[in-house]
């Protein structure tokens, strides 16, 4: 096999057995006499297949801590907010007003969710639900 086709074969390889393939030739053939464009051609082409296949795997990672499944229901996490973070996204005073909303009512039960996994915290719909006037000073 050539450096090139052991370069097409890197950069080509998807699954983990292609990419294992590919992995095993580099050291073989860095111990024959390449001439050292050829071996920093082939340590690039490897470099470049680990860096790409580490991004596809930080991407989907990303997506993953993106969502939280709980009873069987996913939920999109840029939807929902703890109290604590509706409060200081929405300029409350505190965190209590939006647990006092939840308890009357003001925020509806399809827009809480309760975790009990998660010793009981609860997460808002990210919406306005009451606009809150600033007091005047007269």
């Amino acid at each position: 096999m050539t450096t090139q086709d052991a370069i097409n074969l890197t950069e080509t390889a998807v699954t983990p057995e292609q990419i294992r393939e590919a992995n095993a030739l580099v050291p073989s053939l860095l111990c024959t006499s390449l001439d050292p464009a050829e071996a920093e051609s082939l340590r690039k082409a490897k470099a470049d297949a680990r860096n790409t296949m580490l991004d596809g795997h930080e991407v989907e990672q990303q997506q993953a801590l993106r969502f939280l499944a709980l009873n069987g229901t996913q939920y999109d996490l840029n939807e929902w907010l703890t109290p604590v973070e509706y409060a200081r996204r929405y300029g409350l005073r505190s965190a209590n007003n939006v647990t006092n909303w939840m308890m009357r009512g003001i925020i509806p039960p399809v827009d809480i969710v309760d975790m009990p996994e998660l010793n009981g915290l609860k997460l808002v719909r990210d919406r306005v639900y009451k606009v809150i006037n600033p007091q005047v000073s007269k």
